[in-house]
């Protein structure tokens, strides 16, 4: 990788088993004498090439398929998604020769954090649980886990306490329901399940709408809380049922779901087409 960027291999090599662990020491680096991060010349000196010479073959359909991200960091395995784009174009016109050092760190490593003099490098993931969608996901344990047992749980690429999964069956409703992180809370009404996250608190219907995408508005009360909150609950294309807080002073599905994109009761009208 420095090589291919035209920079000094480092003399150092700090093996570390998770990328926390990385982060920490890429951390305490930067006040020694190692503390100049050589990332951005990588970037400068090895994408510049890189992307000149695709570009000239493929145009700006290339840019768009990739994107902005593959200028911040060197993320070895996890980048190979997009590494894979470059290698095909090495593989076959001997374009992207700049990148070989990246294809090489992919194959073997972690994430990377290199310094001047110096390298910080991480395993691989021991295990990477993917759903039909390859979205990060598993229901019984980490959808990533590395040797040294540092985990990252995930239910349909959403990342959720490990907790929500290892021990779903003593998990209160009033937690998941206190997460501020609306995509997390869907995961974890999903993980919980509907019924269940209402059999254990104490609700009632305040309005219904017959299509599921609108949904039911829910007034409940979570332990802890002096007043009832009020949520709405309807099937979300991507994200399966979500169970959303809404203001007190909601007293219907369309009022709802008009407050959701931020304009008047009066003003809205369903979509066709939900995405």
């Amino acid at each position: 990788m420095y090589e291919c960027a035209d920079l000094t291999p480092p003399s150092v090599f700090i093996f570390l088993d998770n990328p926390q662990q990385g982060a920490i020491a890429a951390a305490m680096l930067k006040d020694t004498k190692f503390g100049d991060q050589v990332r951005a010349q990588v970037g400068d000196q090895v994408w510049d090439q890189v992307w000149a010479q695709v570009w000239a073959q493929v145009g700006a359909q290339v840019r768009a398929q990739v994107g902005d991200q593959v200028w911040d960091a060197v993320f070895g395995s996890h980048d190979a998604s997009w590494l894979s784009f470059h290698h095909y174009f090495n593989s076959h016109f001997d374009l992207s020769e700049k990148a070989v050092g990246l294809f090489e760190v992919a194959q073997e490593c972690g994430w990377v954090w290199p310094f001047e003099g110096c390298a910080v490098i991480t395993n691989r993931p021991e295990v990477i649980q993917l759903n039909d969608e390859k979205l990060l996901h598993c229901e019984d344990g980490p959808a990533i886990r590395y040797r040294d047992g540092f985990s990252v749980h995930a239910w349909r690429g959403v990342r959720v306490p490990g907790n929500w999964i290892e021990d779903h069956a003593s998990i209160d409703a009033s937690e998941i329901l206190s997460c501020e992180n609306v995509e997390q809370r869907a995961a974890g009404v999903a993980i919980l399940g509907m019924e269940r996250m209402l059999d254990s608190l104490d609700h009632r219907i305040l309005d219904s709408d017959p299509d599921p995408m609108h949904g039911d508005l829910f007034e409940v009360r979570i332990p802890d809380l002096p007043e009832p909150g009020r949520f709405l609950k309807a099937e979300c294309p991507r994200n399966g049922t979500i169970f959303e807080g809404v203001p007190n002073e909601i007293g219907t599905v369309l009022e709802a779901q008009a407050w959701r994109v931020g304009i008047p009761a009066s003003e809205f009208i369903y979509p066709t087409v939900r995405t």
